[in-house]
């Protein structure tokens, strides 16, 4: 009998500064790829300006990126038995967080504020708020060039998500402003099962877009 091979693969470690964008597809708020399709990557790793005309790049941010997708279950256990013998996915968490340091940057503050409305009047730029009842959803990615070989990235798709946290700062001579961020990804119906909120994955060798 033989045994199994390791598998330890310094190139599958993630470590490094990663870039997070919003405003993804052509403006809907919602990924608008066909089935098969992702997430287009410029030779920087940067989305390419094909399909995301309207992309930003979120800019700097106090501690980096976090990004998570964790499904929560349900357990059944019949009266004859101890242990669960069946256990179902109940809900799915997507969310791509962080601090943002670039508040003062209103396309960006936009992004954070899915109930905002834009107001651009009397020579500024800025937000209105209160009473807005719709939310305005985008499409974030979380994109990091691999330590191993930094002309490959990695990349974590929401199709349609919306930031949570609201938009917040301190005002203070001591510490930078930050507002936390923590998108969260919905679902898009008319996708299909199994490719409703998002797609994670690893350019291959060779692959720049």
């Amino acid at each position: 009998m033989a045994g199994t091979n390791d598998n330890f693969v310094a190139a599958a470690v993630m470590l490094g500064r990663s870039k997070l964008y919003v405003d993804l597809g052509t403006g809907s708020g919602e990924w608008d790829g066909l089935a098969g399709v992702r997430l287009i990557l410029d030779d920087d790793g940067s989305p390419d300006s094909g399909q995301n005309p309207n992309a930003k790049h979120l800019g700097y941010t106090e501690t980096g990126l976090e990004w998570l997708m964790r499904p929560t279950f349900q357990s059944f256990t019949p009266d004859e038995e101890l242990d669960p013998i069946i256990t179902l996915p109940q809900t799915e968490e997507k969310v791509i967080s962080g601090s943002m340091w670039q508040i003062l940057d209103i396309d960006l503050a936009e992004a954070l504020m899915p109930t905002a409305t834009r107001s651009d009047v009397m020579g500024s730029k800025g937000l209105t708020f209160g009473g807005n009842q719709t939310i305005t959803y985008t499409s974030v990615a979380a994109i990091a060039p691999l330590q191993s070989d930094p002309t490959r990235f990695a990349v974590f798709h929401l199709y349609k998500a919306f930031n949570d946290q609201g938009l917040a700062a301190q005002l203070t001579k001591t510490k930078v402003s930050s507002s936390p961020f923590a998108f969260r990804g919905l679902g898009i119906s008319t996708r299909a099962n199994g490719d409703k909120a998002g797609r994670y994955f690893v350019q291959n060798a060779g692959a720049q877009s």
